[in-house]
């Protein structure tokens, strides 16, 4: 045979030989009629019946378990049909020694002479027995074999694809309860990302239960999606946060299909991706330079105030806010310092505001609150002048101190306007108004102000 063996299947080999070859003695060498015992021991019809269909039964499994090792071994072809051509001998000879010692312990056959006169006709019986068994049994065993020999290949590839996927990759059990319904797992088959990714050995979670290895999974409620696709064979495919006590703060891809009574999972880490969307997210919405939400974010959180303020019967304050001469400022100290000054009055802004408030930068030196639920005008200029007075002490810059001014306009929903962008123009103008007053203060719009509908010029900046 060309294919190497493996000591374990050498030791099974030699095994199968060392029954094999005396059982096959016994079978072969049992006497057929008068007294001669086996191996020198004297028995009786009965026990003679025994010691042949013993030997016969023993003989067969120990060819069978030879032509089981022959699968896993890959020998050729003709070590096959030896082995049939063995076996049909064994099954021919078995049946001609056990109908003979059958009819001579039932005392059918008076003589040994009368037993020889129908050996032959016995021999001919059986091996037309032998061969109409031999007919219908060879091809189904054979067929059986290649059967099992797809099998276990494609549990090979299976098993070769399953150890090298880059993914985790697991295979459960359904645990049942009282009634029939699975409503746990255990544990049959994880690959080696998964477990490199639980920090686990496959001794340490073979046939263990989910739920106690993984108490998240109760918490997170994942078990109870993970039955549903048992007991509706519909697949569940989604992307979870996992944050237990084996993995920590990971965002994984999950997909979870039906597999007999059992589930197959496949999942992969998507936490680098989850954080570029979000960076991608937040760079979309918000200032690079200051962190603030810019004009797309600011007008999102403007609709919903606006929508809330319709529902509980309040006003929405929008301020926009220019720093005054903040030319002046970057061509004396530079744009860098310029973009420090932005980057500590945006600071300051946060500082001096509610928790339902919203700043933004929507470009250049100019800022916009959102203030929620104002039910009085007042409350709007107390807010306003507040911003204004946080501003008498100076902004700390690289260790300087730079004193600023701002101009503040300021619009009120539903009162001064209905939509986004009025209210942002209404405010801007108003804003405008108290720059060409001076700057350094702050006005609200009101419809018989005529100031507040001053246009923007380049000198009121």
């Amino acid at each position: 045979m060309k294919a190497v063996w493996h000591s374990s299947s050498r030791a099974i080999l030699l095994l199968g030989l060392f029954l094999f070859i005396p059982a096959a003695f016994v079978l072969l060498g049992a006497p057929i009629a008068g007294t001669v015992g086996v191996f020198g021991f004297h028995l009786g019809p009965a026990a003679r019946v025994a010691v042949v269909f013993a030997a016969w039964l023993l003989s067969i499994s120990c060819l069978l378990l030879l032509q089981r090792i022959h699968l896993h071994s890959n020998t050729e072809l003709p070590y096959l049909l030896a082995s049939y051509i063995l076996l049909t001998f064994l099954i021919f000879f078995g049946m001609e020694r056990l109908v003979l010692l059958g009819f001579r312990s039932a005392g059918l056959w008076p003589s040994a002479h009368q037993a020889g006169m129908l050996h032959p006709w016995i021999q001919i019986a059986s091996s037309f027995l032998v061969m109409g068994a031999a007919i219908v049994m060879l091809p189904r065993i054979r067929s059986i074999q290649e059967g099992g020999a797809a099998a276990r290949k494609e549990h090979d590839r299976f098993l070769a694809a399953a150890e090298s996927s880059l993914d985790d990759f697991y295979i459960f059990d359904g645990v049942p309860d009282e009634s029939g319904a699975i409503v746990d797992f255990r544990f049959s088959y994880i690959n080696p990302n998964a477990l490199r990714r639980l920090g686990a050995t496959h001794e340490s979670l073979a046939g263990k239960i989910l739920t106690e290895v993984r108490p998240f999974m109760i918490t997170s409620g994942l078990i109870e999606k993970y039955s549903e696709v048992v007991r509706t064979g519909k697949p569940f495919v989604a992307e979870v946060y996992l944050d237990d006590e084996r993995i920590r703060a990971t965002w994984l891809h999950v997909q979870v299909v039906k597999l007999g009574n059992g589930i197959a999972i496949t999942s992969r880490d998507i936490t680098e991706h989850r954080r570029m969307l979000d960076r991608i997210q937040h760079m979309a919405h918000h200032d690079q330079l200051t962190g603030l939400p810019n004009r797309v974010l600011l007008e999102d959180r403007l609709k919903q105030a606006m929508l809330r303020a319709d529902r509980e019967q309040h006003r929405v304050a929008i301020v926009l806010i220019d720093i005054d001469n903040f030319k002046n400022i970057n061509d004396t100290l530079g744009h860098a310092q310029g973009d420090a000054v932005l980057t500590a009055f945006a600071a300051r802004l946060r500082t001096r505001l509610r928790e339902s408030d919203t700043v933004a930068r929507i470009g250049g030196d100019e800022f916009v609150i959102v203030m929620p639920g104002i039910h009085r005008f007042a409350d709007v200029n107390t807010c306003a002048q507040h911003i204004l007075d946080s501003l008498v002490d100076p902004l700390a810059v690289d260790g300087k101190e730079v004193h600023i001014t701002v101009s503040a306009g300021v619009s009120i929903y539903p009162d001064t306007s209905q939509d986004v962008e009025q209210l942002l123009r209404v405010a801007d103008s108003a804003m405008y108004a108290v720059k060409n007053k001076g700057r350094n203060g702050i006005l609200t719009f009101e419809e018989n102000n005529t100031d507040a509908r001053l246009t923007d010029t380049p000198e009121s900046r």
